[in-house]
């Protein structure tokens, strides 16, 4: 199993996984519509994650399996399943639309990746992708609330996605 985490800066309510492009390949990529309820948006090249808050950091761990995912506890939400082709040559990554890629996560071990955040993936192979989230249910509700406290107009907590 390959897999890779880091800390991602969410901006504008949402975060990518997307595929590295490499110098010199037409990098236009199809923009997400917003104008939807879809927790996760597919388009050519990326996958982007939409949250319930504004602003905050997330620990993101992407996982790369050969078999279906257990199911999870309780205390994740699963946001769906998609299928998903390579279009770039395979290297995903995480990356917030204003931060960029994202940190490393304090405590975590690399995996035996490095520095590189990336799975790599078989351009020729269509993939089951499957999202799960923790502590969606409730935060809007701590996000207002430490508004509300005075600590600002962005939370971070990486529990939040």
């Amino acid at each position: 199993m390959e897999m890779v985490c880091g800390v991602v800066g969410i901006e504008y309510s949402h975060f990518y996984i997307s595929e590295h492009v490499e110098p010199g390949i037409d990098s236009s990529t199809q923009e997400p519509d917003f104008r939807t309820d879809a927790p996760v948006i597919l388009t050519p090249g990326r996958l982007t994650i939409v949250s319930n808050v504004q602003s905050h950091d997330a620990w993101v761990t992407l996982m790369l399996s050969e078999t279906e995912p257990v199911q999870q506890t309780e205390q994740w939400q699963r946001l769906g399943n998609w299928t998903y082709r390579p279009v770039h040559g395979g290297r995903m990554g995480i990356s917030g639309p204003t931060t960029g890629p994202a940190t490393p996560a304090m405590d975590w071990l690399s995996g035996g990746q490095g520095d590189d955040r990336s799975l790599h993936l078989d351009p020729a192979t269509a993939y089951g992708v499957h999202v799960y989230a923790k502590g969606r249910q409730d935060s809007r509700a701590r996000y207002e609330a430490a508004k509300s406290a005075g600590n600002g107009a962005s939370t971070r907590d990486s529990r939040t996605t």
